[in-house]
């Protein structure tokens, strides 16, 4: 059945009577769409299990932010006070005295800010063990009819329109720096300026940079090319772009010569403009000055986090910008990778940080 969402009591209580049934609930968050069940109730949690196409591997839990002790040691608090409720999932070490279905000696544990899963958990006695709307392997469900169409074992839908949105990010606070687990809404630079540190990337995520000037023929390709050359590429993918509309250029001669300097290599670049899912798709924005920067947060002002001016990183040149070299000869665009220089060893430095054991 389809249920139009709305935040009154009587739908609330309708939820939590076919979640105390063992039934399975799909809910709209604050990302896409979940299946919940009673995160207490070991059939419910083996039919979502089923549903799922899932072996062993545990569920989150949805629980009121009060009660998270009850459930978990709490560490990393700013982390968790500044992100939750939000569109973060934070994985703690699960208290020996809790038992629930799946659980391992940790437990991930989500609340997504909506009016409405607020009032459901605080009316709801129990945890919610809660998975995307998707069978394993595949996208989440971005519609409730879709939901209520191919999922027959799903008893009750809550329409709240379509959802189109990347995931929550899951981080693991277990442990001492705190570790992205999977990329999400909450942007890596985000997390890294609530906890005052860099964290550490699961090996299996690579970190996103991209470089932003204005035509994306000079200054940020030279960007792109030179960190190539400092970082492993193992651990990051490089781009870059420019605040014009142009689409297919070459880098400029100069900006190939100094760059292979450096030992790097311009031959198949073509220049592209920076675009809100390129933007989105970056996990650091470094731009060569503050036009572009305010272009950048213009697109897309959830961004502020992660954007910033090159020569600014790291305390290298302050609020400097990086000089435009356009009509100048070789010098000129020698003198611009030498500025650029420190700022892309730091963030080398960085990025190679985040993925050692002792970062």
């Amino acid at each position: 059945m389809i249920l139009a969402l709305d935040n009154n009591q009587m739908t609330v209580e309708r939820v939590c009577t076919a979640l105390r049934s063992g039934q399975i609930v799909a809910l709209p968050t604050d990302t896409v769409y979940g299946f919940a069940v009673d995160g207490a109730d070991h059939d419910a949690v083996d039919a979502l299990a089923r549903l799922k196409g899932r072996d062993t591997k545990p569920f989150v839990f949805f629980i009121r932010k009060n009660h998270i002790c009850k459930y978990a040691t709490i560490t990393h608090t700013r982390i968790i006070e500044r992100f939750m409720p939000g569109p973060l999932t934070a994985i703690l070490k699960k208290r020996t005295s809790v038992e629930l279905p799946r659980s391992t000696e940790s437990i991930g544990i989500r609340i997504p800010d909506t009016p409405f899963i607020g009032k459901l958990l605080d009316a709801y006695e129990q945890p919610l063990a809660v998975t995307s709307a998707n069978r394993a392997g595949e996208q989440p469900h971005t519609s409730p009819y879709d939901i209520a169409e191919q999922f027959k074992e799903v008893t009750l839908v809550l329409n709240n329109g379509t959802l189109i949105s990347e995931p929550s990010t899951v981080l693991d606070l277990t442990h001492t720096p705190p570790t992205i687990e999977r990329k999400g809404v909450v942007a890596i630079m985000s997390i890294e300026g609530i906890y005052g540190d860099l964290v550490r990337i699961n090996p299996e995520i690579r970190f996103n940079v991209l470089f932003v000037c204005t035509g994306n023929s000079c200054r940020s390709p030279m960007a792109e090319a030179i960190l190539r050359t400092l970082v492993d590429p193992a651990f990051c993918e490089i781009r870059s772009a420019g605040t014009l509309h142009t689409f297919g250029m070459s880098a400029s001669e100069h900006a190939n010569a100094v760059t292979r300097e450096y030992g790097g290599t311009l031959t198949a670049h073509r220049s592209q403009p920076v675009t809100p899912a390129l933007i989105m798709w970056a996990d650091a924005i470094f731009c060569m000055s503050q036009k572009h920067l305010e272009h950048v947060r213009q697109l897309v002002p959830a961004a502020q986090s992660k954007v910033s001016l090159l020569k600014a990183y790291a305390g290298k040149g302050r609020n400097g910008e990086i000089a435009d070299p356009v009509g100048q000869g070789l010098d000129a665009y020698k003198a611009v990778a030498q500025d650029m220089l420190p700022a892309l060893r730091a963030i080398a430095q960085d990025i190679t940080r985040r993925y050692q054991e002792d970062a």
